[in-house]
């Protein structure tokens, strides 16, 4: 196995390692964001805080309205029980009568409008209850999926860091170096597979003599341009 490939197939790991970390790092973030779920909680807390307002709304007209029919009741046999003959307090009870029956009539008004809000705020109510449960039973199948996701991912790199562990052990030590070097330097990528006699990753042409030196099977030879170590597979 040549010194090159070695180095290539421990590119390749540290590329499968990187992007699985990246991927697990993704993962604990959206296990953790919880937004849209906060989001719904607060539409349903907030639908049903108004959904209590209306309610009281509706119990206050009920108990006006209530009160208001009694004092016209009692108004109504005093003026027509026989007891009362002045015609002035006649004359003034008939008028306390016609006003309590005309701000029945707006009360009544209020009492329907009391009505209508309550079922309105009820109809919201149910709506956003329904769309956090919707919320939770879609975020509980997403954490299950994620979850399923994170322990496949954690169970990857355990192996493919064992794979890399050994393949380190039969690198010499300079070209490891040089290696981790570029692998700092280049964005983690310190091999280029040649293709079409160009390096991979800057696409630059290399010229004859540098792409025989780059077939070596002990020898390691880089990119003129990028500095990369080259691999001919």
């Amino acid at each position: 196995m040549s010194q090159p490939f070695k180095l290539y197939r421990l590119q390749q790991l540290d590329t499968q390692i990187d992007i699985s970390r990246a991927r697990l790092r993704e993962i604990e973030a959206l296990i953790n964001d919880d937004t849209e779920l906060r989001k719904s909680l607060e539409e349903a807390e907030s639908a049903q805080q108004t959904l209590h307002g209306a309610r009281k709304e509706v119990q206050k007209a009920d108990y006006e309205t209530a009160q208001l029919r009694v004092k016209i009741e009692q108004t109504d046999a005093s003026l027509y029980g026989g007891k009362i003959r002045n015609p002035k307090e006649l004359q003034d009870l008939q008028n306390e009568l016609a006003a309590l029956k005309r701000h029945m009539v707006v009360l009544e008004d209020r009492q329907l409008e009391s009505m209508y809000g309550e079922e309105q705020a009820t109809e919201v109510s149910e709506a956003a209850a329904n769309a956090l449960q919707q919320q939770r039973d879609r975020r509980e199948t997403k954490l299950a999926l994620l979850r399923v996701e994170q322990k496949r991912l954690e169970n990857d790199l355990v192996h493919l860091e064992e794979e890399r562990v050994v393949g380190v052990g039969s690198i010499e030590g300079v070209d490891y170096q040089l290696y981790e070097q570029l692998r700092r330097d280049r964005r983690g990528v310190a091999v280029a597979r040649v293709s079409d006699r160009a390096c991979s990753a800057c696409g630059t042409t290399l010229n004859a003599m540098l792409l025989q030196a780059a077939r070596s099977q002990n020898e390691v030879h880089r990119c003129d341009a990028c500095g990369r170590i080259l691999y001919v597979g």
